[in-house]
């Protein structure tokens, strides 16, 4: 696949091609939303999708998701409607799973994750599938995470000083603290915004982009994740580029849009790496 030369939110390089031995990646997900659709709410609405995706995804299971509704006033006693919305997983053998709701559809993989060219292809199937079957006009949001959880080796807990930029790790992982002091949890949250010029050329509005980072402790949950904590002490590095605003429902440009959002990723991860971490994850260029 072509690198994107544009860098329309973070001033870095392109990055060649490269593979981790030991990568931190727990989770990646894309995620797309449009107007609700009531027939992917049903058996039979479903169906035609998954016979589209049979192949990559041979299993599908029913889920159901409750949601509760306040209406709360001056006056008013606080009361709530609950109401049942139906989902569906898709899944395989490999570690993939598809979930669709009536509103949205959300392709993840987990330590299995082997490159972008493979979750770009599944993502553009899964695109054009939800196009014929479900007729949609429409893209509300198109969103792409990547989470990193770097856990420290036993004893070598300040190892995550060493792996990432000083700029990354921030003051909780520099020389400022006083023999004696540990860090129990540092978590810096970031929120940007970048015009639709550049690679963004073409994005309905601008592009928004959330970064967490920081030092966890073990047993740490990390919100929007499987329910599985950190066995140790970790680095967390959630990177999550995304476009809201309505578009085309266009099954080519969606997965190009996707692209342009994981090159910046892409180049944000590698400059956040120092020499150490390169060798302590693996990293080999190809």
């Amino acid at each position: 696949m072509d690198r994107l030369d544009g860098a329309p939110v973070f001033d870095l390089e392109p990055v060649g091609r490269y593979r981790l031995a030991r990568p931190p990646l727990v989770q990646a997900l894309g995620q797309i939303r449009y107007p609700v659709r009531a027939r992917l709410q049903t058996l039979d609405g479903v169906a035609p999708l998954q016979d589209l995706l049979a192949d990559l995804f041979p299993y599908m299971n029913q889920e159901q998701m409750q949601q509760v509704s306040l209406l709360m006033g001056p006056g008013i006693p606080a009361s709530g409607e609950t109401q049942t919305a139906r989902t569906w997983r898709f899944t395989d053998d490999l570690g993939w799973t598809l979930l669709v709701a009536a509103d949205a559809a959300t392709l993840s993989i987990g330590p299995q994750y082997g490159d972008f060219e493979e979750f770009r292809s599944r993502f553009a199937t899964v695109v054009g599938a939800l196009h014929e079957a479900a007729s949609l006009p429409r893209c509300d949001r198109l969103g792409l995470r990547y989470v990193d959880i770097a856990q420290m080796p036993p004893g070598n807990e300040g190892a995550w000083r060493e792996w990432f930029r000083p700029e990354l790790i921030g003051w909780s992982g520099s020389d400022v603290l006083a023999d004696g002091t540990s860090v129990l949890t540092s978590i810096t949250q970031t929120q940007l915004t970048a015009s639709p010029v550049g690679d963004l050329s073409g994005f309905p509005v601008d592009a928004q982009t959330i970064v967490r980072n920081g030092y966890i402790p073990a047993n740490t949950m990390v919100p929007g994740l499987l329910p599985e904590p950190t066995a140790n002490p970790a680095f967390l590095l959630d990177i999550d580029l995304f476009v809201e605003g309505p578009q085309p429902f266009d099954a080519e440009e969606l997965p190009r849009q996707l692209t342009v959002l994981h090159d910046q990723i892409d180049r944000f991860f590698r400059w956040g790496l120092t020499d150490a971490g390169e060798e302590y994850f693996g990293l080999e260029e190809i």
